[in-house]
């Protein structure tokens, strides 16, 4: 009961990184453009595509193999396609407690995928898995996830039907996802993620149109909150994000996002870059935007957000990335920043499995900094 407590205040302090959405690192450094040349959502993400299974297996690992679903041993109809992420985790947070730091072994994610195709131009694609709470009490669990905690233990993050002719070309999706926005990394922890409304659970209940082309993207969305099973965002509003690539190694975007509650609002706008320095085997990324928020009718504060990093691919299946964020909750004031800094390794040994190590340290101003070390184990069918 204690480490399911322990397991509890981690997930609370936002220290277990996101259940891994999708990897822009892959972008151009593999030859690929598109997100959704691996994955069926036309924003990135999520299940992957043959296309996406094939690389995984005869490029991405660092021993060849069968990337296929169930290691190639089942060959499924072209009109469905089905997969899994399950994922264990070590980790270890220093705040500087007197006690000392927090530790916790735990299974971080389990979920299920599912799409079917039908009328040759629309598909149904599903995520259900199992919630990473352990509370038994009843109440609330934050403004990011409002459903109270006695509900249910599984969840459906994802639900949504698409109608799309190809895989380039317009589309038109509708359900529950994140309105596409930035650099859309993996990792929630981050700033750029956290404070903008993509922290874990919430995704809304959305409506995108978007255009996706070999060159560029456009997508603009709506959304609500799920005020059914009080799931997810509260946030209703509209995003839009769009990028241009540039000769098959790098990436300009904008994005734009406002998002209203009964008795708060936030405004957000940046920009975003991807770079891929093929002699150097090097990809640079960054992103800032400008947040402002407050209530309905009273004041409101300017905030900045931002992310640089680069990730090196020294060996076939492995990548080391270093990333710094800063997140100022006002810009008009002094010592309001908190910094980070981040270093991390991913292998992909063989086709199926993942192995990922995280270092953190977090800074406020004036504060002592936090310190955590995450493993991770990811196996995916």
């Amino acid at each position: 009961m204690r480490r399911l407590a322990l397991v509890l205040v981690l997930l609370a302090l936002g220290v277990v990184p996101r259940v891994a959405q999708a990897y822009p690192q892959w972008q151009f450094s593999t030859g690929t453009t598109r997100c959704n040349q691996c994955h069926f959502n036309p924003a990135g993400g999520g299940l992957i595509t043959e296309y996406g299974r094939d690389a995984a297996g005869d490029e991405l690992s660092t021993f060849p193999g069968d990337g296929g679903f169930l290691h190639g041993k089942v060959e499924l109809p072209r009109w469905l396609a089905l997969g899994a992420d399950l994922r264990a985790a070590y980790l270890q947070h220093d705040a500087g407690n007197p006690d000392g730091a927090l530790k916790a072994l735990f299974p971080m994610q389990a979920d299920a995928y599912a799409r079917v195709t039908f009328l040759d131009q629309f598909s149904l694609a599903l995520t259900a898995g199992i919630r990473g709470q352990t509370r038994k009490a009843s109440g609330d669990i934050g403004p990011d996830n409002f459903r109270p905690e006695t509900a249910s233990r599984f969840v459906s993050r994802e639900h949504y039907l698409l109608w799309r002719a190809a895989a380039l070309g317009p589309y038109l999706r509708a359900g529950r996802f994140y309105a596409p926005y930035g650099l859309r990394l993996a990792e929630h922890t981050t700033y750029v993620r956290r404070d903008l409304g993509y922290n874990l659970q919430q995704e809304t209940y959305t409506f995108s149109a978007g255009m996706v082309q070999n060159g560029w993207e456009l997508h603009v969305s709506g959304f609500v909150p799920d005020d059914l099973l009080r799931s997810g965002g509260e946030e209703k509003g509209a995003a839009l994000m769009g990028e241009y690539r540039i000769a098959g190694i790098a990436g300009v975007g904008i994005s734009g996002r406002m998002g209203i509650t009964d008795d708060g609002r936030r405004y957000q706008g940046g920009t975003f870059g991807k770079l891929y320095i093929e002699p150097l085997k090097t990809m640079l990324m960054v992103e800032g935007d400008i947040v402002n928020v407050g209530s309905k009718s009273g004041p409101s504060s300017n905030q900045a957000v931002g992310y640089a990093g680069l990730t090196v691919f020294p060996l076939r299946g492995v990548w080391l990335s270093v990333y710094g964020e800063r997140l100022q909750t006002d810009i008009s004031v002094r010592d309001t920043a908190t910094n980070a800094v981040n270093g991390q390794l991913n292998w992909f040994p063989f086709p199926h499995f993942e192995f990922v190590l995280l270092g953190r340290m977090q800074k406020p101003t004036g504060q002592e900094a936090a310190k955590t070390l995450l493993l991770q184990l990811h196996y995916y069918l």
